[in-house]
């Protein structure tokens, strides 16, 4: 694995400045835009308001970025190590530690399938919960991985349907629970220890959340219901955003009591999924 760490960078000049403003961000921004042109706008919108809102977080997330920056690579090292051994991972990674403005936590890049970013002020820097988040980004890898090896025709995939994306995040859950196993179920999807809410608001209303989604992907999809679902933006349905994250995982770990792990993971391949999930949802 091929890790770029330039949280350091970000650090370094932050703390040479007295009291960093805007225009400071702005400049940083600016002066390491390579860094950052996978990050703005798809994962986090570049406003001035939104830069205002990050100036005024750093300084109370400073240390525990410094934290995450020192341990993250050695943790993320050894989750890879952990799906070669269990999963036969063969994917040369390239991943990207940064320093966001409070967008997304992590994600694969969509033109580059082997191209990880973590965003360290988003991201808690206590160990597990620092393994449960490799372990998704890289299980997003892995997914699409054991796809390609089974042949999978990715022009035919709808990656903007709201079934696609409750395939592939479920799938993520997945790997993340095998890979660190016996963690709080929360913390599988808050990456943190602040998701038992969540979680129970989920279980409380599990059988309204299918019905919503179920009315939701039958009637068309579009990024509004994307962002509902799936996104931080997200939350107006149940109170909780990326409510989606734990009915995709319920999802995948029914398909694997139908099929067995190998084939609920390469499902999409020659089978078709949207009209597998839709009846899934029916029920």
């Amino acid at each position: 694995m091929n890790i770029d760490n330039t949280i350091p960078v970000f650090i370094s000049f932050y703390k040479t400045i007295k009291q960093f403003s805007l225009d400071d961000l702005k400049k940083f921004l600016n002066d390491n835009d390579a860094v950052y042109q996978a990050y703005f706008p798809n994962h986090c919108p570049r406003t001035d308001e939104r830069l205002q809102q990050a100036v005024d977080q750093y300084g109370n997330k400073i240390r525990e970025i410094e934290a995450f920056s020192k341990q993250f690579p050695e943790i993320l090292q050894a989750i890879e190590r952990r799906f070669q051994t269990t999963y036969d991972f063969d994917v040369p990674l390239h991943a990207k530690l940064i320093v966001g403005t409070f967008g997304s936590n992590a994600f694969v890049t969509s033109d580059n399938k082997r191209e990880l970013y973590f965003a360290a002020e988003k991201l808690s820097a206590k160990p597990d919960h620092m393994r449960v988040i490799a372990a998704h980004e890289i299980g997003h890898v892995n997914h699409f991985s054991m796809a390609t090896k089974g042949g999978m025709d990715w022009s035919k995939v709808d990656w903007m349907h709201g079934l696609t994306t409750l395939y592939t995040e479920g799938a993520a859950t997945y790997f993340s629970k095998q890979i660190v196993p016996d963690l709080k179920q929360s913390m599988y999807f808050s990456f943190d220890d602040e998701g038992d809410p969540w979680v129970q608001c989920y279980e409380e209303n599990k059988e309204e959340v299918k019905r919503r989604f179920l009315q939701d992907a039958s009637a068309g999809w579009d990024m509004p219901k994307e962002k509902e679902w799936f996104r931080l933006s997200g939350g107006s349905y149940f109170g909780r955003n990326r409510i989606g994250y734990l009915l995709g995982t319920d999802y995948i770990e029914n398909l694997v009591e139908r099929f067995g792990e190998k084939k609920a993971l390469t499902f999409w391949n020659g089978n078709d999924l949207h009209a597998d999930a839709m009846e899934w949802l029916k029920a």
